[in-house]
């Protein structure tokens, strides 16, 4: 039951931009020994977690998109919030900005405009969406979200898909959800070593180029319309994941001590 809680509690998170599910997971205390697991192929032991992740993603899909249905502006500004407070678990423990990362913050940021597209809106779940676009984005979401302190939903804003997958949900699209559960699996069980290795071997260019696509991606969550409810609305959702990730912060560093 509590392996069931704790999937419930993560499903939720990782709905929002900004919030990684590799954190989660060591706050757990499960993620050295689910990574140890997950290349053997043994999920037994975590099949009431991923019930209770599918749960809390659902539910928390499910939220977001009626509210983003009758509350766009002020959705859009929490989740803006939510994303931008990320680049600080993202950068953490960085060194500080030379040449050649401030380059690859700034190929971020550049690449982040250009894919981020119009400002988002439920209403746009509708549209017709390439399958392949689905499947490349739930595996390298899910990838994605394996590592502590990269937030995995915001490579779907950066692919512009954030808000169709939200509709899906929401309408229960079983072909939509179907491709992107298939490339989650996929990214998974073959991406999230890989990644991993990757990401600890260049774990500095890729932080800065990460919170460049942080910051360029966020254009897709501006609000139509700024007042002080607004304003208060994007702080909250700021303070919920700067105030979040620092509550991991020593198990990420005992992690990197340890050398995994």
């Amino acid at each position: 039951m509590q392996s069931i809680i704790q999937g419930v509690i993560l499903g939720f998170i990782i709905v929002l931009p900004g919030m990684s599910g590799g954190t989660v997971f060591l706050i757990f205390g499960i993620y050295e020994n689910m990574l140890k697991d997950l290349v053997k192929f043994n999920v037994r032991p975590y099949l009431p977690l991923l019930l209770g992740t599918i749960i809390g993603i659902f539910g928390g899909g499910m939220i977001f998109a009626l509210f983003f249905e009758a509350f766009r502006d002020e959705t859009a500004v929490f989740l803006m919030g939510c994303l931008i407070a990320s680049i600080k678990p993202v950068l953490k423990g960085c060194p500080k900005v030379n040449p050649k990362r401030l380059i690859f913050l700034t190929s971020g940021l550049l690449l982040g405009l250009f894919m981020g597209g119009e400002p988002m809106g439920i209403v746009m779940g509708s549209e017709n969406i390439s399958w392949l676009l689905l499947f490349i984005g739930g595996a390298v979401s899910s990838a994605a979200m394996i590592i502590p302190g990269i937030p995995g939903s915001t490579i779907l804003i950066v692919l512009g898909i954030y808000d169709n997958i939200l509709f899906a949900i929401k309408e229960l699209q079983l072909g939509i959800l179907i491709f992107f559960g298939v490339g989650s699996l996929i990214g998974i069980f073959s991406l999230a070593k890989i990644l991993n290795i990757i990401y600890e071997k260049y774990r500095s260019l890729i932080s800065y180029f990460f919170a460049g696509l942080i910051l360029g991606s966020s254009r897709a969550l501006l609000p139509y319309t700024l007042d002080l409810s607004i304003v208060v609305i994007f702080i909250v959702g700021f303070g919920l994941v700067w105030i979040w990730s620092g509550k991991k912060d020593h198990s990420i560093d005992k992690l990197r001590e340890d050398g995994t």
